[in-house]
């Protein structure tokens, strides 16, 4: 499979994000994410804060022979630093719900790993403007207008993604609502929709999508079953394509260049998110499950940080390449390991399979549940 067949199928990678963000968004109910709120909000601090420091520390650490800051003077490395630990924070959110609904898991482990990924997703962004802004303006003295730009845009790729996603829930809970003909064929066609809505208005497309099923969800008055069972019944040949895509564009030989600096920056930031997970679960009382077993989700890193570090390298051409090539290298070993390592802790903690135990399971009768003699259910 070469370069140039990857970017072809471009669309069906999208879509299969599309419809992956629906499932995510539709499984983000306000009730059980407010009853985890304290847990998520406790984690998603903990982590990304010990991420930064321990990839930013190492950085500075190695400075006399890290590509990127080797010859550089203090000011230059801490800012090259400071950029490199805010793309390090990135994980999958894509990833996560893909292996989360292939597993089809369900409970406190998975509520957290879904909360703490769309979260973050937004909170890197945010975070990422800002060390670019700062970044320009302390090594140029002119930056000023271009991180104004940065930020400007990245603000519209949330709050406008948000708000295209809200319209397109409000038109999908009115289809649901008024007409019942293929709703398979209908959430297709809505997935291709918000793909070339996000490509031309330059929408973060994961964002826009998550709101849709998060609005079909929580806010619209239609149930969204029916939604959530047509997304379902469209993921499997887009899931496979989808995560075929993601092996073939993994590129061993820039992996090969620099394997013993890229696999200590992995080890690092791994054992930063284990504990900073670790520390935010605890903290914020979220039970020995979701401390012991959160950590496996947040480990994949995809497009948000391949479009983090793109846009890094174009601003800071004298280093941004080799940044690049580092990142890119490490998105190839979280993306190879990450998947795998997040179904086994799904599996370990007991919730995968979790949803169809529970559609399978038994509705007692009135006359078993008052305790009166009665048939089997």
């Amino acid at each position: 499979v070469t370069d140039a067949d990857v970017a072809s199928l471009a669309l069906i990678d999208q879509v299969a994000i599309a419809l992956i963000a629906f499932s995510a968004g539709a499984e983000l109910k306000i009730r059980e994410v407010k009853e985890a709120g304290r847990a998520i909000a406790s984690i998603l601090v903990s982590e990304m804060a010990l991420v930064f420091v321990a990839i930013a520390g190492l950085v500075l650490l190695l400075k006399p022979i890290f590509p990127l800051t080797a010859g550089q003077g203090w000011t230059e490395a801490i800012i090259i630093a400071s950029v490199f630990g805010s793309i390090a924070i990135a994980n999958s959110p894509s990833v996560a719900v893909a292996v989360i609904n292939d597993t089809r898991a369900k409970g406190p482990v998975t509520s957290t790993i879904l909360g703490v990924t769309v979260l973050k997703d937004v909170a890197v962004i945010v975070l990422f403007a800002i060390m670019l802004s700062l970044a320009r303006t302390m090594l140029s003295g002119d930056g000023g207008g271009l991180g104004l730009a940065l930020a400007e845009r990245m603000w519209w790729e949330i709050g406008g993604s948000i708000m295209v996603g809200a319209i397109i829930g409000w038109l999908v809970s009115l289809y649901l609502d008024r007409w019942k003909a293929e709703p398979i064929l209908f959430v297709l066609g809505v997935a291709v929709l918000v793909t070339i809505i996000a490509d031309r208005l330059h929408l973060e497309i994961l964002l826009t999508a998550l709101t849709t099923g998060f609005f079909v969800e929580n806010i619209s008055e239609v149930k969204a079953d029916r939604f959530v069972k047509a997304v379902e019944a469209n993921a499997m040949p887009f899931y496979a394509l989808f995560f075929s895509l993601a092996g073939a564009s993994i590129h061993l030989d820039e992996l090969r260049q620099v394997w013993a600096l890229v696999l200590l920056l992995v080890v690092v930031r791994a054992a930063a998110i284990w504990l900073g997970t670790r520390v935010g679960a605890r903290a914020g009382q979220a039970g020995p499950a979701v401390e012991k077993y959160a950590w496996t989700g947040f480990v994949s890193q995809a497009g948000v940080t391949l479009g983090m570090v793109t846009i890094a390298a174009e601003a800071f051409p004298e280093w941004g390449a080799e940044m690049k090539t580092l990142f890119v290298a490490m998105v190839a070993i979280h993306e190879l390991g990450g998947p795998v390592l997040l179904q086994k802790g799904l599996v370990a903690s007991g919730e995968a399979g979790a949803r169809d135990r529970v559609q399978a399971a038994p509705v007692p009768s009135v006359q078993a549940s008052s305790g009166s003699p009665g048939p089997a259910p």
